[in-house]
């Protein structure tokens, strides 16, 4: 097949690329071709296009007399977003994927759910996030036009998915925070770490999300793509510390109400999404991509995380306003090297 990611070599994209060529598929990127030292490099398999997709009639120009089987937009985020792709590739691809998030599901602050399936109660407009928010709009807007005008839309929820990235509890998901940690601070843990999360590995990703591209009964639906393996944030945190060889720093609890009010690291929903259980149910997508199971547990995953970031220290991002934000943190809990 021949099949064009935009985007194509981020934190879950890039395996996905790596396995698309791997099983012999003819693979575009359409990007700015922006290099970023944070990402891993790009195949030199990939046929590349230089353009902006947020610049809809440059795009359209530069795809004038290009055709796909498959187009997979990893940085859709909104309505706006959603109908300039509709109109690129109404005529222009046999199946298109939009990359949603399991963030939409809606989280219940009465009954802890213990995982999301794709019929599961999703949030409000009105929810006060706007990448939820965003990533809902997209959703009904590429519905709309699959029911409406046949568009051959595929909606894919992924879990949280880690690989260049890395998975903490409070500290976003760049260096900062596991730099911190290596200095001899406590790893932070929003509220008591009871809760359980899935952390899917992108190559596991990337396994089911290309089946689906494989399979066109997957066009008009929905599907989560997560771990199966379940871990409390105090079980992943003891890996992260042993993965970082930074076990004497030890971990320190932020309580829950102090935990929705780090808002200069995540939104607010976002905060209290850590504090309650996230795992999706992937039987589904099983059912579309058989012989398809999650392979690498996390301690295996953080582990590849950590060497990949150690070979170079640029791939090590550090944000200062999370840093800044970090620290205040600890000085108000006393927390001192």
């Amino acid at each position: 097949m021949k099949i064009l990611f935009i985007g194509g070599n981020g934190n879950i994209s890039w395996h996905c690329t790596q396995l698309a060529i791997e099983r012999g598929h003819e693979v575009w990127q359409l990007n700015r071709e922006i290099s970023v030292v944070t990402r891993r490099k790009i195949q030199t398999q990939v046929h590349k296009l230089k353009g902006d997709i947020r610049e809809t009639a440059e795009i359209k120009r530069l795809l004038d007399s290009c055709s796909f089987d498959v187009v997979c937009d990893f940085i859709c985020y909104n309505g706006e977003h959603a109908r300039s792709d509709i109109e690129i590739f109404q005529d222009k691809a046999k199946h298109f994927f939009f990359i949603s998030s399991e963030a939409v599901y809606k989280r219940d602050p009465l009954v802890d759910a213990e995982f999301y399936t794709e019929d599961s109660e999703k949030y409000s407009a009105d929810c006060g996030c706007e990448y939820i928010t965003g990533k809902l709009e997209a959703e009904q807007v590429f519905m709309d036009a699959y029911y409406q005008n046949g568009f051959p839309v595929t909606i894919v929820r992924p879990s949280y998915t880690y690989d260049t990235i890395f998975p903490i509890s409070i500290g976003h998901n760049c260096f900062t925070a596991p730099e911190l940690i290596l200095k001899g601070y406590p790893l932070l843990i929003a509220g008591d770490g009871k809760n359980q999360w899935s952390f899917t590995h992108s190559s596991d990703f990337a396994a089911a999300f290309i089946g689906l591209t494989e399979n066109r009964a997957s066009i008009g639906t929905a599907f989560n793509i997560g771990a199966e393996e379940r871990l409390s944030w105090n079980d992943q945190s003891a890996l992260v510390l042993k993965a970082l060889g930074a076990e004497t720093s030890g971990i320190f609890h932020v309580p829950h109400q102090e935990g929705l009010t780090l808002e200069r690291i995540h939104p607010r929903i976002m905060m209290f999404h850590r504090m309650r259980n996230n795992s999706s149910c992937v039987k589904k997508v099983k059912e579309y991509v058989p012989g398809w199971a999650p392979k690498v547990s996390f301690e295996e995953g953080i582990q590849r995380t950590v060497r990949w970031l150690n070979e170079d220290a640029r791939h090590k991002r550090h944000v200062d306003g999370v840093y800044s934000a970090l620290m205040a943190v600890y000085e108000r809990y006393g927390i001192k090297l």
